[in-house]
């Protein structure tokens, strides 16, 4: 690590018992599954880009929302798969499609478009399913996540050039379980990913899906350790040393939603060819946020002329984007 310090955010943690086996058994389920794509309504628009609102099906046989931008010379060109946020959904990225690649995006299992896909409980998000990882709603948004990049890859006829799987917070997590255990990315971009050492980020975290947890288990102490042993199935720590693929993090330092520290812990069991980039802030008003501007440019120029050859030869290089303003730790 190039940044003294930051490396002692790496705590010793094991996988829960059967992990390998769990999501082997997931991916290998929800390739049995004809993700049946459905161009629901098709627009072109005057800046040369056509848009697909399109439905597929995914793990359990549900159907999942997203949408296609990509150039209408229907040239081959790289392709970026996203997520959204908590409790959001996704949005047009009509401003990185103008920058000549397709992007593929989707609304998870319980949000946004795909809202009637599955019952969510009361009791939060994240607690849907809670009882096991099989049960788990978010098995099954990992899984929208994979196959999102199968429909993505189909709809091009696999003629895309680098397929990059992009998310920021929840979208995040997605982007970086989905790269472990689905292996579709040539090119990850995570920001702020969360997930992350949960328990750390249980006990610092002051809003997200993290509080919906922690108010659960503070009314309902006797399910702590079965809550507790269903999300270590879901802890990016235990995703991150599988992810083969170049991948770009950006951290922001002072986030009350996904504590730094949380990011860091997962950048630090990475094993693959990794960049960091610090941030001011990350989920505020803070107008430092505008940074995150400047690595969105960063990751969007690679496809210009490819994602540099000397990326990440220096173990975990970390570059700041803290501009002249000071960011906690």
């Amino acid at each position: 690590m190039s940044i003294k310090g930051l490396e002692r955010f790496k705590p010793n943690t094991e996988r829960p018992p059967g992990f390998l086996r769990f999501w082997d058994s997931t991916v290998a389920e929800l390739a049995e599954i004809a993700p049946k794509p459905e161009i629901l309504s098709t627009r072109d628009r005057d800046d040369g880009l056509r848009l697909h609102h399109i439905a597929y099906t995914s793990l359990g046989g549900v159907r999942i929302r997203g949408y296609l931008l990509r150039p209408i010379s229907g040239q081959p060109c790289p392709l970026v798969v996203h997520a959204h946020g908590y409790r959001d959904r996704y949005e047009h990225r009509v401003d990185w499609a103008r920058r000549g690649v397709s992007v593929f995006g989707f609304d998870a299992r319980g949000f946004g478009r795909s809202a009637s896909a599955i019952s969510v409980s009361g009791d939060g998000y994240l607690l849907t399913g809670i009882e096991s990882p099989a049960t788990s709603i978010l098995r099954g948004a990992v899984a929208d996540y994979v196959q999102a990049v199968r429909v993505a890859r189909e709809l091009h006829d696999d003629e895309a050039g680098t397929v990059c799987l992009y998310g920021f917070s929840f979208g995040g997590a997605l982007a970086l379980m989905a790269a472990a255990v689905g292996r579709g990315g040539d090119f990850v971009v995570l920001g702020q990913p969360t997930f992350g050492w949960n328990e750390e980020r249980r006990r610092l975290a002051l809003g997200g899906s993290a509080l919906e947890v922690k108010q659960y288990v503070e009314r309902y102490r006797w399910r702590h350790d079965a809550v507790t042993g269903t999300l270590r199935y879901f802890d990016s720590l235990n995703f991150a040393p599988l992810i083969r693929a170049p991948t770009l993090v950006g951290i922001g330092l002072d986030d009350d939603v996904v504590p730094s520290r949380t990011v860091l812990a997962i950048v630090n069991h990475m094993r693959c060819p990794i960049e960091v980039r610090l941030l001011p802030v990350s989920h505020s008003d803070d107008p430092r946020e505008s940074r995150w501007q400047e690595f969105h440019g960063e990751w969007l120029g690679y496809f210009d002329h490819g994602v540099p050859a000397d990326f990440g030869a220096e173990p975990r290089q970390v570059r700041t984007l803290l501009g002249d303003s000071r960011a906690a730790g």
